[in-house]
């Protein structure tokens, strides 16, 4: 995959996606997007039931063509409710809108979220972590935050990607137990791992990195319009 291409992977799709177009019902409550399923609910290695509240997508028009790269579900604690009060009776325009304090409201939340990160056209590991290396690293470094200990995390990310490969319907699952804490594993057949095999504890990297997935200036924009989504649903 081309540089261009590469960075291309992390494209912010403006499509409808928020509203689950390209999704198919596999079961009651459960959906999947080019073969990757996307649970009502899941659990993973030490983490309580979490509820899936939206799922976007990272794609670019190529000659014409849509391609699609990942479908990324997001999952959270249901207790996260109980933290976004304040957005209750809101419509999902006034979560997203600039400045509005919803994505921090979110990302600060001490529950457990995680994403499902489904891989729909390949990507090398190493290609897939520089991409995410820099972005992480442009935006602490512009809040004064990159220090030696976020370096060192956000090295750590990239030395555990470079060591997998990324093929079409393989998924990465990305869980933040708390705040301050990462927990990654690679799944290459779509299943809920095992075990998670990289953890790190950071508050500053663990938050940008969580922010760059799904919060404001997020590389997904149908991912955080569909989380939106899904908070106003979850607060009805």
């Amino acid at each position: 995959m081309s540089s261009d291409l590469s960075s291309a992977y992390f494209y912010k799709s403006a499509g409808d996606n928020a509203s689950c177009r390209d999704c198919v019902s596999v079961a009651q409550g459960d959906y999947a997007v080019d073969g990757i399923e996307f649970p009502a609910t899941i659990q993973v290695p030490d983490s309580p039931p979490l509820k899936f509240l939206g799922q976007g997508v990272t794609d670019m028009t190529i000659e014409t063509i849509l391609v699609k790269f990942t479908a990324i579900g997001v999952y959270a604690s249901e207790d996260i409710k109980g933290h976004l009060k304040a957005w209750g009776g809101k419509a999902s325009s006034d979560l997203t809108a600039e400045e509005s304090g919803y994505f921090k409201d979110f990302v600060d939340a001490p529950v457990p979220k995680l994403l499902k990160i489904g891989v729909i056209k390949g990507i090398k590991g190493n290609q897939y972590g520089g991409t995410l290396e820099s972005s992480i690293r442009d935006r602490l470094a512009y809040d004064d935050k990159y220090e030696e200990e976020e370096e060192a995390v956000v090295e750590r990310i990239v030395e555990y990607l470079e060591t997998k490969n990324l093929p079409p319907g393989s998924c990465m699952f990305i869980y933040w137990p708390t705040p301050d804490e990462i927990k990654m594993s690679v799944s290459t057949d779509n299943t809920i791992p095992e075990k998670f095999d990289f953890s790190a504890v950071n508050k500053n990297v663990a938050t940008y990195l969580l922010h760059w997935y799904m919060g404001e200036n997020a590389m997904s924009e149908t991912t955080s319009a569909a989380l939106a989504e899904g908070v106003v649903a979850l607060l009805a």
